[in-house]
Parts: C-alpha cells; structure tokens; sequence
C-alpha cells in the first residue's frame, strides 16, 4: 500500500479489510448459530408450556434435563459469538472507515471512531451507525469507480439489526413474569422471532461487509491505483 502523509506529516498507510473481515465472518457464524440454536429451544419450550397445560401428569424429567443442556450450549454459543463479533465488526469498520479517511474521501464525514462509537450511545444508536455505513459503502464504491447506489439488502440489515434488538427487550420483560403463564408464553415467541431476525441480520451484515471489502480491494487497481497500489 501506498503512504499517505497525514495533517502531523507522519505517513499513514490504507490497510485492506480481508484481514479482519474473515475473523468476524467466523464470529458472526458462531453467534448465528447460537440465535438459531435459541429460536429453536424457544419454540421447544413454548410447546411443552403448552403440553404440560393439557397434560398435567406428563413427565418431563429426562426430556427436561437434556433440554437444559442444549440451551446451555447454544447460550454460550451465542453469548460468544456476540462478543466476538462486537469486537470484530468494530475493528472492521474502524478500518474501513480509516482507509476513507487517509485517503481523503470527500463524503466520510464520521470518524473511524465514531462509526464505532455510535452503536453504544442510547437513541442514536438507532440511526447513526447506519448513517456511518452508508458514508462507507458509498465512498468505497465511489473511489472504486463503481456505482454508489446503497444495494436494497443494507437497508434490510438495519431493520432487522433495531427490530432484533427490540424484540429482545420485549421478549427480557415479558418473560421476566411467569404469572400469569400466557405473558411468558407470549415473552417466548417474541424472543424467538427475535433470535430469527437476529440469524437474517447477521447474513446481511456479511454480505455488505463482504462487498465493502472487495470494494475497498479494487481501489487498487481503480482510480486510486496510487494510493491503494
């Protein structure tokens, strides 16, 4: 990669994203596979809720024990990956975002930090981090010499990324009660469609992360050949 002076006159190097991006698809995966492994163990507990309501002299005992232990597995799994994959996706889009910034790039207006940092500040953590991934995917395609029309797919991962995690919320609370039992009847569906939304979120996140980072690779041989070479 090329040097790029920075405003102390120290050189600063673009560093291309294929290094961080596969850590965090592995991440992602882990975390997926967890949110799907939680969906399903919803939807078994929902049932038996229901079953024990018909039938109150079933036995669950075996069943019960085994059921516990798969949860408990795709709990850690989740609880992994999530972390992971927080850690993973920031420095992901620290760098992409840096790479904008060295060279220059016009429409990057938010900081690598900030891009980052938005996610955890409450309210504006609604709209402020897409608002830096569009800054990214835009620039990135611009300087690459490709279209800069957002694809219909990175809308969707934000809805389902605020959706999810509303869900969630809902699902904490609910669930929090277990009188009467429809309310954590209720808690249990919703935290299910929630983990659902979470596993399509996470897909379309790398899918946009897989294209930003081939896209932020063609500058090398694109209009910034230059500085990206």
């Amino acid at each position: 990669m090329a040097n790029v002076a920075g405003a102390s006159g120290q050189i600063e190097m673009t560093r291309p994203l294929l290094g961080r991006f596969k850590p965090m698809r592995v991440a992602l995966f882990v975390y997926m596979a967890g949110e799907a492994g939680l969906a399903l163990a919803s939807i078994v507990e929902y049932y038996v809720l229901n079953a024990r309501g018909l039938d109150p002299y079933l036995d669950l005992g075996a069943m019960s024990s085994a059921f516990s232990i798969a949860v408990l597995g795709v709990s850690l799994a989740q609880i992994g990956g999530l972390i992971a994959s927080v850690i993973l996706v920031s420095m992901w889009t620290y760098r992409a975002m840096k790479n904008l910034h060295i060279v220059e790039a016009v429409a990057a207006a938010m900081s690598p930090g900030w891009a980052v940092g938005w996610y955890f500040i409450p309210i504006a953590n609604l709209w402020k981090p897409f608002e830096g991934m569009l800054q990214i995917w835009r620039e990135s395609h611009r300087l690459a010499g490709r279209p800069e029309k957002v694809a219909a797919y990175m809308g969707w991962w934000w809805a389902t990324w605020v959706a999810s995690n509303i869900l969630a919320n809902i699902s904490l609370r609910l669930t929090g009660f277990t009188d009467p039992l429809p309310t954590y009847d209720v808690g249990i569906l919703v935290g299910a469609v929630g983990s659902v939304l979470s596993v399509v979120c996470g897909f379309l996140l790398l899918r946009t992360a897989k294209e930003v980072t081939q896209v932020q690779a063609e500058m090398r041989s694109g209009g910034l050949a230059d500085t990206f070479g």
